[in-house]
C-alpha cells in the first residue's frame, strides 16, 4: 500500500507594506499647520478688514428756503458710492443712517435699507434728505444766508452703519462704521447734479 502524499506546504502571503510612523507624523503635522494657518488667515481677514471707501459723487438741493425765524426747508439730493476693496470678504450692512448738516448742525436724515456688498464691488446709493421747517442756530442761519447769496452752500454728509464681515464660513460681530464727507459744496441756483466735484469721505470702524 502506497503511503499518502503529505499535503503541500502552505505558502505565506507576502507581508504588506507597512507605513512609516515617522512619515505619518510629518504629514499630520503639515496638515495641522495648514489648517491652523488657514484659520489665522480667515480670522485676520474678518477682524482686520481693509478700510471701506466712501465718496459723494453728486449733490444738489431743491426748494431751498430759510424763513425769517431761522428755520430751514429744503430737499437735499446725494449720490453716494460705497466700495469694498477686499478680495475675499463680503460686507453685510444691517442698518444705515445718512444725515446732512451745516457746521455740525444736522438739518435732515434718512434710514437706508439693509444690503450686502460682495468683494471688490461698488454700491451706488441715491438718497433724498428732506428738511421741513428745521430750526437753525443764529450763527448757522446767518452763515447759510451769506453762502446762499454766493450761489453755493457748504454742507457735510454723515454716514453711520452697523456692519459685519464674512469670509467663507466665518462672520465677524457687528461693528459701527462712521463716515464723514466734507465739505460738500452744493449749488443752490441749479437743481442739476452736473458739475459737482466728487468728495472723498473719511471712514473709521
Amino acid at each position: 500500500m502506497v503511503p499518502p502524499k503529505p499535503p503541500p506546504p502552505r505558502t505565506q502571503p507576502p507581508p504588506g507594506r507597512r507605513l512609516n510612523p515617522v512619515l505619518c507624523i510629518i504629514v499630520a503635522l503639515v496638515l495641522l499647520g495648514l489648517l491652523v494657518g488657514l484659520a489665522i488667515l480667515i480670522t485676520y481677514l474678518t477682524l482686520r478688514p481693509k478700510r471701506l471707501v466712501y465718496t459723494v459723487e453728486a449733490a444738489s438741493v431743491q426748494d431751498f428756503a430759510i424763513a425769517k425765524d431761522d428755520h430751514i426747508s429744503a430737499k437735499f439730493n446725494y449720490v453716494i458710492k460705497s466700495y469694498n476693496p477686499e478680495k475675499h470678504v463680503s460686507v453685510r450692512y444691517h442698518s444705515m443712517r445718512i444725515s446732512t448738516a451745516h457746521h455740525n448742525q444736522s438739518v435732515a436724515h434718512k434710514e437706508i435699507s439693509a444690503f450686502k456688498q460682495r468683494p471688490k464691488k461698488e454700491t451706488r446709493i441715491e438718497t433724498r434728505l428732506v428738511s421741513h421747517n428745521v430750526a437753525l442756530s443764529k450763527f448757522n442761519a446767518k452763515d447759510l444766508r451769506g453762502e446762499t447769496t454766493k450761489g453755493v452752500i457748504e454742507m457735510e454728509v454723515y454716514i453711520t452703519a452697523r456692519v459685519s464681515y464674512k469670509t467663507w464660513i466665518v462672520r465677524s460681530r457687528r461693528r459701527t462704521l462712521k463716515a464723514v464727507c466734507a465739505p460738500v459744496m452744493v449749488n443752490v441756483t441749479a437743481n442739476s447734479l452736473d458739475g459737482f466735484q466728487r468728495v472723498l469721505c473719511q471712514t473709521r470702524l
